[in-house]
């Protein structure tokens, strides 16, 4: 089975920051990277990939860095991962096509598909689930 490497987990995280901090202007990567503590050299390679995956768009210039190809509600997580990762829905089930999990396997990558198909802008939602954390000892 594939997963999810660093490469897609920060490329979640760079095309969310962007989606909510692009308001005014473009986001420099620079700012990405120090803000979420991202390798910047690594980043770079990331966003990268994702504007060629038409997920990002540049802006050149003084007040220039990266925005949001299209809107959020069209860019899904799913979109994001398998740009930088590939299919995170491969399971290997061998050459045996006549095995009896295959119906199981099938439904394991519907609901990852499911979990993952959801809008970058729909992440606002689980965000606020961490804001009222409060840790004691």
């Amino acid at each position: 089975m594939a997963g999810i490497s660093t490469k897609g987990v920060y490329g979640v995280i760079a095309t969310y920051y962007i989606y909510s901090h692009q308001c005014s202007s473009a986001v420099k990567s620079v700012e990405i990277a120090a803000k979420m503590e991202l390798p910047q050299n690594y980043l770079e390679q990331i966003l990268l990939i994702l504007k060629n995956a038409n997920i990002l768009k540049s802006i050149r210039g003084a007040k220039g860095g990266y925005v949001l190809a299209r809107e959020a509600k069209d860019i899904t997580v799913l979109e994001i991962i398998e740009a930088l990762d590939g299919s995170i829905c491969d399971f290997d089930t061998g050459n045996n096509r006549d095995c009896k999990l295959l119906s199981f396997w099938d439904e394991a990558r519907k609901g990852i598909k499911e979990q993952f198909n959801i809008p970058i802008s729909k992440l606002d939602e689980y965000t606020n689930n961490y804001n009222n954390f409060t840790y004691m000892i």
